[in-house]
């Protein structure tokens, strides 16, 4: 990659840095945007990480039945965004004056201590009280990755700095959730009983959260932004938002946040938790099992960032409105298809994970495509604030309501939930679509222009 400086009008205070096609805002240099790049890959992966080293924890160490793994599970994933949307609006003010430095350093920090917290946990009621710390910390470091990137980035090459950062989260995800979920089988193997292994792989995690703390810093630009908008009142937002929804395409975007963020949780949150019960149900241990679990874990996750490169390409050549319906119809089949797995650690689950992958991800960027044209034409902050609005009830429904299938019908049961979703969401937008082209105003494929 190369750096040009592009300057306006020949003043020194306009210089902007230019790598490759990123264009920056003045003031941002080629380290602050290292650095980013690095926060990028370490922050949603540690925030998966708690997630995903439950399962030995509730096996080997906790002996919680089996019976009753997933509605804790999921009633922990939902106690976690209730926190989180508590505190995520705090912290983004309180950034504004302060920094984003300091709090995305502070996230770090505060997520170290609940890792180092979580494996001493008695009683599944302790673990409440450390997943709302942890839920603290995670608020500070993904608002914080959403703020930054919106502050370095010029208009003309926002999306693009969205997108190396959406593929650097991938591919940190993958890589830590699958060498920390195997860290519990590679401490036993030395000879250390399951207590201290949970406690020696959790604050491993814990150590880990010190190097991306270090690189944001002091790689992040300091100081507080240069200019911050004027934000309106919560209710006057909602009611601005819920008020775009008379447009149909807007509804329909809210529906897809719920439906895809909802996606995301299952995936996050039962996914190894049914692979490691069912290791155990086949003689494994809880270490064995939760390991033999990562790797399709990391396959549904490095096919989704690949994925991403591929829909990319011809998103936008789409309506938006078929965009997502297509991608909803992709999603439903691939997570009914891993409902319908009998062996979860079998043969058939390399296939049914990479399927997975490409679902999660088609959902995921026709949900963001389409918000993203019509907040353009509804009023942005309104429509992007109720959106995720949706996006997080639609996270607490699915671990919720997730967690007590898992647990009353079978352990795969959370991803068939979704999966309906998915295919309600499908048909109606197929529906809206037909009706749309009908009336004229839209075409299969928009012009390259």
């Amino acid at each position: 990659m190369s750096t040009v400086p592009v300057t306006a009008g020949g003043d020194a205070e306009t210089l902007r840095l230019k790598v490759g096609p990123w264009e920056f805002v003045p003031g941002v240099t080629r380290g602050h945007f290292n650095a980013l790049l690095g926060a990028s890959f370490f922050t949603i992966g540690i925030m998966t990480l708690v997630g995903n080293l439950q399962p030995y924890l509730f096996n080997a160490v906790m002996k919680v039945p089996v019976g009753e793994q997933g509605s804790l599970g999921g009633s922990l994933a939902s106690f976690n965004e209730i926190v989180f949307l508590a505190v995520a609006s705090l912290v983004g003010a309180a950034s504004d004056k302060v920094g984003r430095r300091p709090i995305y350093a502070l996230g770090f920090l505060v997520m170290a201590g609940a890792y180092v917290l979580y494996p001493l946990a008695r009683e599944p009621s302790d673990l409440y009280l450390y997943r709302a710390v942890f839920a603290i910390g995670a608020a500070c470091v993904a608002s914080m990755l959403a703020a930054i990137i919106a502050d370095y980035a010029m208009e003309s090459s926002r999306g693009r700095l969205v997108g190396i950062c959406f593929f650097l989260n991938g591919i940190g995800v993958a890589t830590l959730v699958v060498l920390g979920g195997r860290l519990p089988r590679v401490i036993e193997a030395m000879g250390v009983a399951p207590v201290q292994a949970a406690r020696c792989a959790y604050w491993s995690v814990a150590a880990l959260c010190f190097l991306p703390l270090l690189i944001v810093a002091f790689g992040l630009r300091p100081g507080a932004p240069a200019r911050v908008e004027k934000k309106e009142p919560m209710l006057s937002t909602l009611r601005i938002g819920l008020a775009a929804a008379r447009d149909p395409r807007v509804l329909l975007a809210y529906l897809s946040a719920m439906v895809s963020r909802g996606d995301l949780a299952v995936l996050s949150t039962f996914f190894l938790l049914w692979l490691t019960t069912h290791g155990i149900g086949q003689g494994l241990t809880a270490a064995e099992a939760q390991a033999a679990g990562t790797k399709f874990f990391g396959i549904a996750q490095i096919v989704a960032t690949l994925w991403a490169l591929i829909v990319i390409l011809f998103i936008d050549r789409l309506d938006r409105v078929l965009a997502l319906a297509i991608a909803m119809v992709l999603a439903s089949a691939s997570y009914i298809t891993i409902g319908m797995v009998q062996d979860p650690l079998g043969p058939a689950m390399y296939a049914a994970a990479a399927f997975m992958g490409i679902g999660e991800m088609s959902g995921i960027l026709a949900s963001q495509s389409l918000v993203g044209q019509v907040s353009g034409e509804q009023g942005r902050g309104a429509v992007i604030g109720v959106f995720s609005m949706f996006g997080a009830a639609g996270i607490l429904l699915s671990t919720y309501f997730g967690g007590q299938l898992f647990d009353a019908w079978k352990p795969s049961a959370p991803y068939i939930l979704v999966g309906i979703a998915d295919g309600v969401l499908a048909v109606l937008a197929f529906a809206l679509y037909a009706t749309r082209r009908r009336a004229g105003g839209v075409a299969v494929l928009k012009s390259a222009a």
